[in-house]
């Protein structure tokens, strides 16, 4: 297991970590736009590369429609390209005004609701950390990290560089987000079929 509480003398975390903006994350809004469709048809959820545009992950989602009027039973299916399929179920917070609710996704792990979950996790396979697949859990079940976890982004340049420009600070990277498309021939239109 890693240790959560690997810290260097100023504070920044020391030892392996996964940042949750590199780990592609499904999120609650594009679950919320399967679930408010009225055709209850399937959706493509395809995470591309940030460097050179190949897709990395996708999946289709579908929502459960259930035989029982009970809440803790509205949920959706996320089924990879090789075939494995979890079910997420979800949890619904009301909002104080206007009547309004929101929609969070539960951790299959813990049971926590939260606005996104992450595909991907740290993994241990006996001499090293890894990364491997996760089935959709939280960021805390998934052992990731923010990247400006434990300090600010900073530039740091040495040299002249350095000398000239002194430090800045860097853009706070963007979570990955699915492309959400609703049916194939959006998805054949945008180049992805």
């Amino acid at each position: 297991m890693v240790e959560q509480r690997n810290r260097r003398s100023g504070g920044r975390f020391y030892g392996f970590r996964v940042n949750c903006e590199q780990v592609p994350m499904l999120p609650a809004w594009a679950v919320r736009c399967v679930w408010d469709d009225p055709r209850k048809i399937h959706y493509l959820l395809v995470w591309k590369s940030r460097r050179d545009d190949e897709i990395k992950e996708a999946v289709r989602v579908t929502r459960i429609v259930s035989q029982t009027n009970l809440p803790e039973a509205e949920s959706v299916e996320v089924k990879r390209t090789e075939g494995s399929a979890v079910w997420i179920y979800l949890a619904w917070r009301h909002l104080p005004r206007n009547g309004g609710r929101n929609l969070l996704l539960q951790c299959r792990s813990c049971g926590r609701a939260c606005r996104a979950l992450y595909g991907a996790k740290v993994g241990d396979d006996g001499r090293f950390y890894v990364v491997r697949r996760a089935d959709w859990e939280c960021r805390t079940c998934a052992m990731l990290r923010y990247s400006s976890e434990g300090g600010a982004l900073l530039i740091r340049s040495r040299g002249l560089i350095s000398r000239l420009f002194g430090m800045g600070r860097a853009a706070r990277p963007e979570p990955w987000y699915p492309l959400v498309f609703s049916s194939l021939d959006q998805a054949a239109e945008a180049g992805f079929i």
